[in-house]
């Protein structure tokens, strides 16, 4: 069964979701695990890419974006349907993708703005009404 793991930051910046989402991305691919990660639309997807690209100086992560996994590449990022069905998913949508069951883990990122903090209420009790394992983190 999937293991849904909610980090929450102990921040309501507007981009903190996506540069803690970063750095774990970069734990994981450090790790040699195959990461996707779901972003809302096309605007995070963009945002998320140039982060990946710009984030550290002295760190290169290696991703694509696309609908499915990549055997040369561990990290992909899209919106919509993705294919995979291995590793872990880093979901950064408002609610839970359809196809999240598939994958071994699912990492949700839940920052201190309002509509973040009611969008992940309402995914938690979508795990927890379905009675998935859930271990809650908080960063500070």
């Amino acid at each position: 069964m999937t293991q849904v793991d909610f980090y929450v930051l102990d921040s309501g910046a507007h981009l903190a979701r996506l540069h803690f989402a970063v750095k774990f991305v970069e734990k994981l691919f450090r790790g040699k695990m195959a990461v996707h990660v779901h972003a809302d639309d096309q605007a995070q997807l963009r945002q998320l890419d140039e982060l990946l690209w710009t984030a550290r100086d002295t760190s290169f992560v290696p991703h694509e974006i696309s609908p499915a996994p990549l055997q040369h590449c561990p990290v992909t990022l899209n919106v919509g349907n993705f294919a995979g069905h291995e590793g872990i998913l880093i979901n950064l949508a408002s609610s839970v993708p359809d196809w999240f069951s598939r994958f071994e883990r699912v990492v949700e990122i839940i920052n201190k703005q309002d509509a973040d903090v009611a969008a992940g209420r309402e995914r938690y009790r979508f795990y927890k009404d379905r009675g998935y394992p859930l271990v809650n983190h908080t960063i500070g």
